[in-house]
């Protein structure tokens, strides 16, 4: 995929230290420490024992000195055999890491396009049932519809990036919403001006009089996905 995570030179160095925890804490049971975001890690270790978890517990408050959440913990085994439990969240990482040390157990790795298939669907339809929803309880009130917009701009972004994975990998440089909306066939203009709310949060109020419009992209974007096949 397009999308790459790059590290600034602080938060770089923060993950080196938090590595070298890990190392002290876990030993030979360490195998490998991947940033997957600015701030979030996953740390991937033989075994993990309630007397490790003391330890890195200690560790906590220097951690978020170093504004680093704490790290998710998993062996090789435990990653492998969710895979198809949390095919999003861990095809997300794969796509979009940094190696800060070690070796993730990626190499070989398959996720089965089934399980994605079927994780977008429940994320599609969960969005969904939300809009159809919050309309509701909105009641009529602008302030409400307005609420209910703005914050359904974030959720989009995530479903649709998630959606993406369902297609061919979308070319260098391009936004990976926009791919899935793309690779669903959608209405790539609203989608655009719906996601353009996280920047500019007051133009939600001008996509009220689209909630007819944004609803039924829901339901064909959760169309797509409910009948698509690899």
């Amino acid at each position: 995929m397009a999308d790459t995570l790059t590290l600034a030179p602080g938060a770089r160095h923060a993950f080196d230290r938090l590595a070298q925890d890990l190392v002290r804490v876990f030993g030979p049971h360490f195998v490998a420490l991947v940033a997957s975001g600015p701030r979030s890690s996953v740390a991937f270790t033989t075994e993990i024992r309630p007397g490790d978890l003391e330890a890195l517990a200690a560790l906590r408050d220097t951690w978020r000195h170093d504004t680093l959440d704490t790290p998710l913990l998993l062996t090789p085994h435990e990653f492998r055999r969710s895979l198809d439990a949390f095919p999003l969240e861990y095809q997300a990482i794969v796509d979009r890491h940094v190696v800060i040390a070690g070796e993730p157990p990626f190499a070989d790795l398959v996720f089965d396009p089934q399980h994605l298939r079927r994780a977008c669907e429940v994320q599609a339809k969960s969005h969904l049932i939300h809009l159809r929803q919050g309309w509701v309880e909105a009641a009529g009130h602008d302030v409400e519809l307005i609420a209910l917009v703005r914050r359904s701009a974030g959720p989009l972004r995530a479903l649709l990036t998630n959606v993406a994975r369902l297609g061919p990998a979308a070319p260098h440089g391009e936004d990976l919403a926009a791919a899935g909306a793309h690779v669903a066939g959608i209405d790539a203009a609203l989608v655009h001006d719906i996601l353009a709310i996280e920047a500019e949060p007051d133009s939600a109020r001008h996509l009220v009089r689209r909630l007819p419009d944004y609803v039924a992209l829901t339901e064909r974007l959760w169309a797509f996905v409910d009948g698509w096949d690899a």
